[in-house]
């Protein structure tokens, strides 16, 4: 299944999911780092090396995020978008088909 094939509200709730899903490991992660720098300034020095994978985590989980906020403002602007073409302004259409009509009446009267 596409993206264009799911419904508005099963984008939307994917995108929420996402982003909370990203929020949740952000901070966790945070967590972990806190309790690891605490490890290190006591002087474990095998925090250090956890320190490392841990940070490494948190990057990812910032990049997540920001790239799920990302796609969610995409496809928000493009469905506020879209919906401007779903809007017809039929006193403008009317003009128009009047004008030809008027183009085509004066054509075939000279005839």
């Amino acid at each position: 299944m596409t993206e264009d094939d799911l419904t508005e509200d099963a984008r939307t709730d994917d995108a929420a999911r996402l982003y909370d899903e990203s929020l949740i490991l952000l901070t966790s992660v945070s967590g972990t780092l806190a309790a690891l720098l605490r490890r290190v300034s006591k002087g474990d020095a095998t925090a250090l090396k956890e320190l490392t994978a841990k940070q490494a985590e948190l990057e990812y989980a910032l990049k997540r995020a920001f790239e799920t906020e990302q796609r969610f403002n995409d496809w928000k602007a493009k469905q506020d978008r879209s919906s401007w073409s779903d809007e017809i302004d039929f006193e403008t259409v009317r003009y128009d088909i009047g004008c030809r009509l008027a183009r085509l009446r004066s054509c075939c009267e000279a005839d």
